[in-house]
């Protein structure tokens, strides 16, 4: 089983306030401040105005109910959020830790890294916090990859943390550990948020969106 899906706010004009997370390309991931569930803020991006992890940014619900069985989480909002404050990750554990997914896998409920969209109902969350035992990086075809040690089972998925990635990038890095890690980011990876993409050709695929601190 993954981790039960709590209920975020939904009601539209409402005000969403976001402990934000990780990016994806057409929003965030992070954390309802209100309700301490997970959601997926859909909402335009421009670059080079990405809200960095542990930004807490407001933003307002869209009119409309949304829906994807691929992210229960999802929710709307009619503009991008404003950043508004910052959160320490010490303070930040309190709403991180009831996320974390229950010790024992498999990783999302699911025994792959993929599954057809098809077959998802949005009965299952599509996003979950891990502590791995151990993590990698490594340069793979298509981009990089993020291997981890999790409950005694090995991972390797892709690797769609932005700040990591354009590190990674601008280093020409083929393959490192966790000492490296920690040089790049600044911080030890000590959590991994771990979400299901978008379809691609039909399939969402795991992939690792944030490489996170606990401190």
């Amino acid at each position: 089983m993954a981790t039960v899906l709590r209920q975020r706010v939904a009601e539209a004009g409402a005000q969403l306030d976001l402990l934000v997370l990780a990016s994806e390309p057409n929003g965030s991931i992070g954390v309802d401040l209100d309700s301490g569930a997970f959601v997926r803020a859909r909402h335009p991006v421009t670059a080079g105005r990405v809200l960095r992890p542990f930004s807490v940014a407001t933003g307002q619900l869209a009119l409309g109910d949304m829906f994807d069985a691929a992210q229960p989480e999802l929710a709307e909002l009619t503009g991008p959020p404003l950043p508004c404050d910052r959160m320490h990750p010490r303070k930040a554990d309190r709403w991180l830790r009831p996320l974390l997914h229950p010790p024992r896998p498999p990783l999302l409920g699911l025994t792959g890294n993929a599954i057809p969209y098809w077959t998802l109902e949005g009965d299952r969350p599509s996003v979950s916090l891990v502590e791995p035992d151990e993590i990698g990086i490594a340069r793979a075809p298509g981009g990089y990859v993020c291997r981890f040690i999790w409950q005694s089972t090995f991972h390797e998925l892709f690797l769609r943390d932005r700040r990591l990635l354009a590190a990674l990038e601008s280093r020409q890095v083929q393959r490192c550990g966790e000492r490296q890690v920690h040089q790049l980011l600044g911080h030890a990876p000590d959590r991994l948020l771990v979400a299901l993409t978008a379809p691609i050709q039909g399939y969402c695929y795991k992939a690792v969106m944030g490489v996170l601190p606990r401190r």
